[in-house]
């Protein structure tokens, strides 16, 4: 029996491949190649760790311009580049490859500003450490994967965000995967998966050929259609990507060396337009696995024109899973996680079972040689599961190093020998030239060597010092000059300019020139320049510049992520901890109050998780409490300064809590989001039988807010209420509105999602809302109720009136005002006062309207 469960445990870990297919209609035609869906074996020059780690990329560019296969050959190139040329942790190196995507894809949006054009990149990453996947997923794509029967769908919208391009910053989401042979996954880089392939992939279990599944996917969806087929079979690690009409791809060029010693700057891995799948050739036409009769996977099926991304055997894959923390953390875990590596490596060679094919790990390398040397550094160039490569021997390794010692000796000699031979000819000209330059021309100067060597050097010095200052001088003058002069015609054609749209691009072009003068010189000139036309270009698109102050840090390490006021106190959601902080409102400023106690723990027989959701309650209730704190399980916590918290639960609604994930409180009615069970949940406040006054306790069973049509919601974020009106803020940026009804005959009815609509025409066809990155929504009172949408990327605030969503205006921070970053919350006060919060730190505005 011990030894059938050690070869379960081994079983586990058997060396894979994967076979890839895409799934990609365009106009009603099927094609051969998807643009953007690559795989990339490791370099031979690999930085530390990437070695043996190959690259799957599935990139999609959204916009209002057509993409080249060129283009997106070279974004998928720079994002293998950056990752294996970048040492560390795993999700570090992932993480550097989307930046390089983010990056070139941020610089394109901001050359074209002028012309309305944009694109934005969702991108799909994916890394296979022998049977483990690590997958970062940027924008809102999907990753689905089935396995023993059981279907598991890889999908966040709040942490990988709208897409690349769109900021300096980027949202990533990291999930991971243990595959077994058999196992397949489905890759779409789409807003939504048909559900017809969900249900083809759940149902296929008698894993027919992967090549039918596709033509069986493709055959049950009308229209164009994107994605990537992927079926995990018994091999060494590799990845083989198949063109969908079985012919062999092209013989791909080499793929270019990384250094490992330079993080930042990789560089582009090349690639001719026609490929889609760029990486290390490996034959496959003699591909051939045993048959698992565990998994019932057959390889017979396996197309000969497969193009094989190989790594070297023997990398064990790493013991650590990806939490949603920062890089410096994971940093830390894949340090700790060596050892676990090195001690799973040797268990796997004890304990893996004879019957299962297995490659033989590389023998470890002699810490003598240098890792530079590039004659000692073994090359990766196909895998062989039969043998491993020859070693040099200890001998060998010594006459080299020798050898190399040698030759720098000789080097170092030939230097000193040319070094010499300069300052002799330096000194028999100058001995020639010198005595030029007195009366006669025939005094006989003699010189020491080291002095006319010197004056052989500080001569040439001397000249480029002049040319620098004349430069400076004149050379820069005249730059900034010609800038400055451009800059003012084209102010006096923005002043004439009567369409909106060519007079913000007029404007514009002014500031990039401004900026250009600016390069060379700072002065009052182009200071008001900028100004104005900044000014003249906030009037166009209805933006306003509001003076934010700092007032106060919730302490080191905190990071807001919601907040609430009132005209008296402030009240702060600390994401990393799960408790509420307070600030008081005096006369003198905000005061950070160090007593309140609000945070989550055991309160006699209930115990308080982390909290999600925050609220301010009616200075008149029962509890005689300031805020109310929420839990993900339906826990509620009451606040109040110098008092010990309290702690209710909600009744649980007849399906049971999926998660709760905001609330609002609207005329003593508590409005739970449950986004995961599709469901609005309302408790009726409770009443003193005395004094009629409102308790502000919910402890009654709760009635669902829809009726007949219930909308998608499960990616929901956060919630406002307004008498019977209710709005939905979705993560990739919707709106969903809906209207309460309280007649029998007529059911609740939602919008689903509503038509932003922008009244501001120097927009053109830019469609704004889609730039921006909303987070959080407030509801501001009556009488003027307005929603305020809060743009975390771009640092604004979006005012849309509460019933025909008509923007009118964005509130943005003046020059300089907020530090660069994504904002973590805003709140508004009943007397109009604007409160946004970035990390730690809060700031405040009066000045809001």
């Amino acid at each position: 029996m011990e030894t059938f469960r050690k070869f379960l445990r081994c079983g586990e870990n058997v060396p894979i491949d994967l076979n890839i297919l895409s799934l990609y209609r365009l106009n009603g035609q099927e094609q051969n190649s998807l643009p953007g869906l690559m795989a990339f074996a490791p370099p031979r020059k690999a930085a530390r760790g990437r070695e043996r780690e190959p690259l799957f990329v599935s990139l999609l560019l959204n916009g209002n311009t057509p993409f080249s296969a060129a283009e997106y050959d070279k974004l998928a190139g720079d994002a293998a580049a950056a990752f294996h040329g970048m040492h560390g942790a795993l999700t570090s190196a992932l993480r550097a490859a989307a930046e390089a995507v983010n990056r070139a894809l941020l610089e394109r949006n901001l050359s074209t500003t002028g012309r309305g054009q944009y694109a934005i990149g969702w991108l799909t990453l994916a890394v296979l450490r022998e049977s483990q996947l690590t997958i970062l997923q940027c924008g809102p794509t999907h990753v689905l994967s089935f396995s023993g029967g059981v279907t598991r769908h890889l999908y966040d919208p709040a942490l990988s965000g709208k897409g690349l391009g769109l900021s300096q910053g980027i949202s990533q989401f990291f999930s991971q995967i243990q595959l077994q042979p058999g196992d397949r996954l489905l890759v779409c880089p789409t807003r939504s998966v048909p559900p017809a392939w969900e249900n083809v992939l759940g149902s296929d279990r008698g894993l027919p050929a992967l090549e039918s599944t596709r033509k069986r996917m493709l055959a049950l969806v009308e229209g164009d259609v994107s994605g990537a087929l992927i079926q995990a079979i018994v091999g060494t690690g590799n990845m083989l990507l198949s063109r969908s009409d079985g012919t062999p791809p092209p013989p791909p060029p080499k793929p270019v060396d990384v250094s490992p010693a330079v993080d930042s700057a990789p560089a582009f891995i090349p690639s001719p337009p026609a490929r889609r799948d760029v990486a290390r050739n490996v034959s496959t036409s003699n591909v051939s696995t045993s048959n698992v009769s565990t998994s019932n996977v057959s390889t017979s099926n396996v197309s000969t024109g497969a193009h094989v991304v190989g790594r070297p055997p023997g990398d064990q894959p790493s013991a650590y899973a990806i939490p949603p923390e920062p890089a410096q953390s994971v940093e830390t875990l894949h340090a700790t996680s060596l050892q676990v590596e090195q001690l799973a490596s040797a268990a796997m060679a004890r304990q893996f079972p004879p019957s299962i094919p297995r490659a033989k790990p590389n023998e470890p390398e002699l810490e003598s040689i240098p890792e530079a040397d590039e004659e000692t550094e073994p090359e990766f160039e196909a895998v062989d599961t039969t043998s491993a490569a020859p070693r040099r021997s200890p001998e060998e390794i010594a006459l080299r190093r020798a050898e190399g010692n040698r030759q720098a000796a000789r080097a170092a000699v030939s230097g000193i020998q040319a070094w010499r031979r300069v300052t002799e000819q330096a000194g028999t000209r100058l001995r020639k030239f010198l005595p030029n330059l007195l009366p006669g021309g025939e005094s006989d100067i003699s010189l020491p060597v080291p002095a006319m060597a010197f004056i052989s050097i500080l001569v040439p010095l001397l000249v480029v010092t002049i040319a620098i200052v004349v430069y400076m001088r004149f050379g820069v003058s005249s730059q900034y000059d010609m800038y400055i002069t451009q800059a003012q015609t084209l102010r006096s054609q923005a002043m004439n300019e009567t369409d909106p749209v060519r007079r913000r691009e007029a404007w514009n072009n002014v500031l990039q020139r401004v900026a250009l003068a600016e390069k060379y010189n700072v002065t009052g000139d182009t200071q008001s320049m900028r100004q104005e036309a900044q000014a003249q270009l906030d009037a166009l698109l209805g933006v306003s510049r509001l003076h934010f102050i700092p007032i106060f840090s919730a302490g080191a390490g905190a990071e807001i992520s919601r907040m609430a006021a009132s005209d008296t106190d402030l009240f702060m959601l600390d994401a990393v901890k799960g408790n509420i902080l307070r600030a008081a409102v005096t006369g003198r400023g905000y005061d950070l109050d160090a007593a309140f106690d609000c945070r989550p723990g055991v309160y006699g027989n209930i115990t308080v998780g982390p909290l999600v959701d925050l609220l301010i309650l009616p200075k008149s209730n029962m509890l005689n409490s300031s805020t109310l704190g929420v839990d993900a399980a339906g826990n509620l916590l009451y606040c109040a300064p110098g008092q010990t918290p309290r702690a209710l639960t909600l009744t649980p609604p007849g399906t049971n809590w999926g998660r709760v994930v905001a609330v609002a409180l609207d005329s003593n009615k508590l409005y739970v989001l449950d986004a995961p069970a599709r469901a609005v949940w309302i408790y009726n406040g409770r009443q003193d039988a005395a004094t009629q006054e409102e308790m502000d306790t919910f402890e009654d069973a709760p009635y669902i807010f829809f009726s007949i049509q219930i909308p998608e919601i499960q990616d929901a974020i956060d919630i406002a209420v307004s008498g019977d009106e209710l709005y939905l803020l979705h993560a990739d940026g919707r709106l969903t509105y809906c209207m309460y009804s309280r007649i029998d005959d007529v059911p609740t009815r939602c919008d689903s999602p509503v038509k932003l609509l922008n009244r501001f025409p120097a927009y053109g066809d830019t469609d704004v809302f889609s730039l921006a990155h909303f987070t959080q929504m407030t509801l501001t009172g009556m009488p003027d109720s307005t929603l305020f949408l809060l743009d975390a990327d771009g640092q604004s605030v979006y005012r849309l009136s509460s019933r025909g969503f008509e923007l009118q205006g964005i509130l943005g921070a003046a020059s300089g005002a907020l530090p660069s970053g994504q904002l973590g919350a805003l709140a508004t006060s009943p007397s109009h006062i604007l409160y946004l919060a970035r990390g730690d730190q809060v700031y405040v505005t009066n000045d809001a309207p």
